[in-house]
């Protein structure tokens, strides 16, 4: 009898996600056409796919559908002045900046502080700028779990805040989810500043480390992949 093993997640070396971010980020403000502008969009729905992120690839690009049939369908759509300006600048918000940041949100679901650090060093990359990104990268899971914490203990004596609620009694709502994690982020991010300083982070002397950061096939396919693939849908459309 055969044990089940889980789907491997595909594994990317955090200089290869960087270079992902950057090309994206960079080519996402191009206004060539809408085709590229949807390849562009694609690539970090794959990426959350290859993260095992199925929800959040299915939220992301279904929402980059509709403000993409918005932004080509924007001339036809007939709203009141204040509601179409609404519209077409949300469509083009999304179209032009959540590539971005979702693949900024994958990087950080599939990237560890430590692949960070290893990353940066082998870059030759300041401590001015490695000790703030190691810390952020342990900042954001941890906010969410103590939100999530802050949740639990909330339904726990009875106390359940939903969206209707939230918009019935936004005052109460605050009180009862924003003040604790308040309180919450500010007493992590000294946490963690502390600890990424007791770990001799700021040490100017070369550091060793547990985590092996290099270039495999994957990153190769990956580079590959997204230069064929953004390059081939440009000409196609410019040409045809």
């Amino acid at each position: 009898m055969e044990l089940y093993t889980p789907k491997k997640k595909l594994k990317l070396d955090p200089r290869t996600k960087l270079f992902l971010i950057v090309v994206i980020a960079t080519l996402e403000l191009l206004n060539v056409n809408i085709y590229f502008t949807l390849a562009i969009g694609f690539i970090p729905f794959l990426l959350f796919l290859s993260n095992r992120q199925y929800l959040g690839a299915i939220k992301y690009y279904g929402l980059f559908l509709i403000a993409a049939f918005l932004h080509v369908h924007r001339v036809g759509i007939e709203l009141n002045m204040f509601f179409n300006m609404i519209v077409v600048l949300l469509g083009g918000l999304i179209l032009k900046l959540s590539p971005a940041f979702t693949t900024s949100d994958y990087i950080i679901e599939s990237t560890s502080a430590s692949e960070v650090i290893a990353a940066m060093t082998k870059l030759k990359i300041s401590r001015k700028i490695t000790i703030p990104l190691s810390v952020m990268f342990r900042f954001l899971p941890t906010i969410r779990q103590e939100n999530r914490a802050i949740h639990d203990a909330a339904a726990m004596r009875g106390i359940t805040i939903t969206r209707l609620k939230f918009w019935k009694n936004p005052l109460r709502a605050f009180e009862y989810r924003m003040i604790p994690l308040m309180i919450t982020i500010a007493n992590t991010g000294e946490d963690l500043s502390a600890a990424a300083l007791s770990r001799g982070l700021d040490n100017p002397r070369e550091h060793t480390t547990y985590t092996d950061v290099r270039f495999t096939k994957r990153d190769l396919f990956a580079f590959l992949f997204v230069s064929l693939f953004l390059a081939s849908v440009y000409f196609l459309t410019e040409w045809l």
